[in-house]
């Protein structure tokens, strides 16, 4: 799969990668800006023309993270004429893909966002616009009387934090995990409580 954020510079991206493995492996407080420009194999001042500083990077891995969900999430459903069920069924499998395949960031992003008040409301505003999305699919399905009417925006972070915390749940499990069954018991709960 593409892992590479949209609109990358090379330089960029390898700064993204480096700064999300180590803000994993040691943590936002005890990673330094020296560290993630060595890891990236960039100079220290390449960190510094694209950033102010460490808290700037992950301001950035929360930007490029969510831009990356929302690229993914709009070409699997590109021009898709499917039904409710289908449409929500491929947004279980971005959901689990994303996290399977960006498991470092989103670690970080969960272990770190609520370190400061920039970063909450930065990850705040970019889930907001990204329930509004999702949203739309969940509205689509209650016109068409596949979901129960109720609050979207509730709908979209009950979907979300469903799909994020299982997925992340059974990444940190050290056994090999069948998604293709994840993906189905996920889909049969959310249905099962959500339609009318």
């Amino acid at each position: 799969m593409d892992k590479s954020p949209p609109q990358d510079t090379g330089k960029k991206k390898k700064l993204f990668e480096a700064a999300a493995r180590l803000f994993a492996e040691k943590g936002f407080e005890k990673t330094t800006v020296d560290e993630i420009a060595e890891a990236a194999a960039v100079a220290k001042g390449t960190v510094y023309y694209y950033f102010k500083g460490k808290e700037d990077i992950f301001l950035f891995l929360i930007d490029e993270a969510m831009a990356i969900l929302k690229q993914r999430l709009n070409r699997a459903l590109a021009g898709i004429e499917e039904e409710t069920p289908a449409i929500l069924e491929k947004l279980v499998q971005v959901h689990l893909a994303f996290f399977t395949d960006y498991w470092d960031v989103c670690r970080v992003i969960l272990a770190e966002a609520w370190g400061s008040l920039d970063r909450q409301q930065r990850l705040q505003e970019l889930l907001t616009e990204y329930y509004a999305l999702i949203g739309g699919y969940f509205l689509r399905g209650m016109e068409e009387g596949a979901i129960r009417r109720q609050d979207p925006e509730v709908l979209a972070a009950a979907f979300f934090g469903m799909t994020a915390v299982t997925a992340l749940h059974f990444l940190g499990k050290p056994t090999p995990v069948d998604w293709n069954d994840i993906e189905n018991r996920l889909c049969a709960l959310f249905f099962g409580g959500a339609k009318p």
